[in-house]
């Protein structure tokens, strides 16, 4: 018995001795770099300065002083208790998370303490991994001594998120309630004190049963821990719950979604680390703020009260820049970015870059095929039946002008089957697309966001010419040193004819001339300027791509959980966008169209027939291919 409380002494000296010098060793080492000089600040295409965060907020930091009393009585009973008695661990709370964790089975408990939690927000992420934790316990030993109490009270509170895109209480004070963190009552420090736990459950905005049910516990943490009396937690129980009528920071959050595809670009340069944040960076971006503007002015006036959600982005073909992105209705709501992360299937978006395979070996505008009802035998034995919209077909030969235009399903099946499906299967890969090969690919069964679409379409509206999408321009250090600017890695990827000749075929979607047995897609739009689109649709995504030689439109609409869409508005909404800043950029600084390059000819024909027609439509044909099909 001796020997083994000799042993059990010995163990507890060798760890309060450990402790001891980790602590030791984190006061030695410095004051903690509190990342009060860091700063990231976006400017737009014309130097203008549209985004800023400071010390990774954005908005206003309050000292603590200028906090109301409930709020950091709040703070403290519901996260972390103990707080002013502890050293940055909770012992008793993390004896009671283990304890709770066996008897349970599970690892629901945790204790983490607000300085382990401000450690986490100045320095870490959320992995769940050990090197994370071990960082985050020496830097919540650094904290403990070189702060007091008060100071990490008031970084945590300043640093802590609230949901809707927003940091600090202040900004959550003005976003919710529309005053400042000094003036909350009781009410509505207790609610937002509850918002902390969980942002996407318990805000009042999102859900007002759930966030009453935990203002009602952090009311009770503040009894529990005599901040309040049982008179004042009945009264508040009994209090309405009165909100902002409107939910604004300073800033335009309209552009958040934009400055998010900036950091994850800036993330994947390796500039988006504690090296380079801490001492201050200044982004010069690709972004067009009237782009931007515009797009959200129509998507204000187009949109319904129902959960449609949608994506934009606006790039420049000239250059490969992205000038505008839209990832949702509204990015206080949810700031899942559907421009860059949502992957949905694009319709019939993929036939230009079918038949841009198919104009490269041999078809031209007048190439026919018998649209009507066919079931395709495939190599593997299997058979494959597609449909037109509502079922409709020509029961005759169209063109691939007219197929184009009215988005024939027949005509695209034919024409990857005739290629071989390995062409577009091979072609899709060539930009990271993970495809299938098989027969349905020609008709959209293909995963990726507006962003990559977008991609791959401005390579066809630059005439071939290849260089990825970007944002960033260049970065300057807090002194204006450059220590990176974007190099352009153009190359003639694609034919430049051949893609001059899609984009002529491109155009015939809104020419109601060739609506027939189908419309044409974009018949309902009668514009005064040339542009080439497309459109694609499931029962559950809405897809448009328009361009000229200047700009790139892609869009797309549907619902986070994959519900059909029933109206005709919901269905056209991406159409309406995309054609509204068409006539903006046609009324501010008017529409250019390609030219015909040496390799080409124009020829007018019926689009109908595919016989020359001095009175027909002007297409562009590859001089070294007309004489087969004239």
């Amino acid at each position: 018995m001796k020997k083994a409380g000799k042993f059990i002494l010995t163990i507890m000296i060798l760890g309060c001795s450990a402790i001891f010098l980790l602590y030791l060793t984190a006061f030695l080492i410095g004051e903690p770099d509190l990342n009060k000089d860091r700063y990231l600040k976006l400017y737009d295409d014309q130097d203008e300065l549209f985004y800023q965060s400071i010390n990774n907020y954005s908005g206003q930091y309050v000292a603590l002083e200028d906090v109301s009393q409930y709020f950091k009585d709040a703070i403290v009973a519901i996260e972390d208790k103990r707080f002013y008695q502890h050293h940055g661990f909770d012992i008793i709370g993390i004896t009671r998370a283990v304890k709770a964790n066996l008897t349970e089975g599970s690892t629901s408990q945790g204790a983490s303490t607000i300085t382990q939690q401000y450690a986490r927000l100045l320095y870490l992420t959320n992995e769940k991994t050990w090197s994370r934790k071990i960082k985050e316990a020496f830097y919540t030993m650094q904290l403990e001594t070189h702060l007091s109490k008060d100071e990490i009270l008031e970084g945590y509170i300043n640093n802590v998120y609230f949901g809707h895109g927003i940091y600090g209480i202040e900004n959550a004070a003005k976003y919710f309630y529309n005053k400042s963190a000094k003036d909350l009552s009781l009410n509505e420090a207790s609610m937002l004190a509850g918002v902390v736990n969980g942002p996407q459950y318990f805000s009042p905005l999102i859900d007002e049963k759930q966030a009453r049910e935990r203002q009602s516990i952090v009311l009770q943490a503040m009894l529990d821990n005599d901040y309040i009396s049982e008179k004042q937690l009945q009264k508040v129980k009994k209090e309405e719950m009165i909100l902002s009528d409107s939910h604004e920071i300073q800033e335009n959050m309209s552009t958040f979604y934009y400055k998010d595809t900036v950091i994850e670009e800036l993330e994947s340069l390796g500039y988006y680390n504690n090296q380079y944040l801490n001492k201050g960076l200044n982004i010069y971006t690709t972004f067009h703020a009237e782009y931007q503007n515009q797009l959200n002015q129509a998507i204000k006036e187009n949109k319904s009260d129902s959960e449609l959600q949608c994506a934009f982005v606006v790039t420049d073909p000239q250059t490969s820049s992205l000038q505008a992105v839209v990832g949702g209705m509204d990015y206080s709501s949810s700031q899942y970015n559907r421009a860059t992360k949502a992957n949905r299937q694009i319709g019939s978006t993929v036939k230009p870059l079918l038949y841009y395979l198919a104009l490269e070996n041999g078809f031209d505008a007048t190439t026919q095929f018998v649209s009507e009802p066919t079931t395709f035998q495939l190599g593997d034995g299997s058979s494959y039946s597609p449909q037109n919209f509502h079922n409709k077909y020509a029961y005759k030969n169209v063109t691939l002008a007219q197929a184009i235009a009215v988005s024939d399903n027949i005509y695209a099946m034919k024409t990857h089957l005739f290629l071989g499906t390995d062409l577009l299967y091979q072609f899709l890969n060539e930009y990271d697309l993970d495809v299938k090969n098989n027969a349905s690919l020609a008709l959209g069964t293909v995963n990726t966001n507006v962003y990559e679409l977008a991609n791959i379409y401005t390579n066809i509206a630059a005439q071939g010419r290849y260089d990825h999408l970007y944002t960033i321009q260049r970065i300057e250090d807090d002194q204006g040193n450059i220590i990176y600017e974007h190099q352009s890695e153009t190359k003639q990827t694609l034919n430049e004819a051949t893609c001059l000749e899609l984009s002529q075929l491109l155009t015939g979607t809104f020419n109601s001339q060739f609506s027939t047995y189908l419309s044409a897609t974009m018949a309902s739009y009668d514009l005064d300027f040339t542009v080439a689109c497309k459109t694609g649709s499931t029962d559950y995504d809405n897809l448009a791509v328009a361009y000229t030689p200047d700009i790139l439109v892609a869009g797309w609409t549907g619902y986070d959980d994959n519900r059909k869409m029933e109206s005709s508005n919901e269905k056209a909404f991406a159409k309406e966008i995309v054609v509204a800043l068409l006539e903006y950029e046609n009324e501010e600084n008017g529409m250019n169209w390609y030219e015909p390059d040496n390799d080409l000819m124009a020829i007018a024909i019926n689009p109908l027939t595919g016989e020359n027609d001095e009175n027909g439509i002007i297409y562009w044909f590859k001089k070294e291919d007309y004489h087969l099909s004239a």
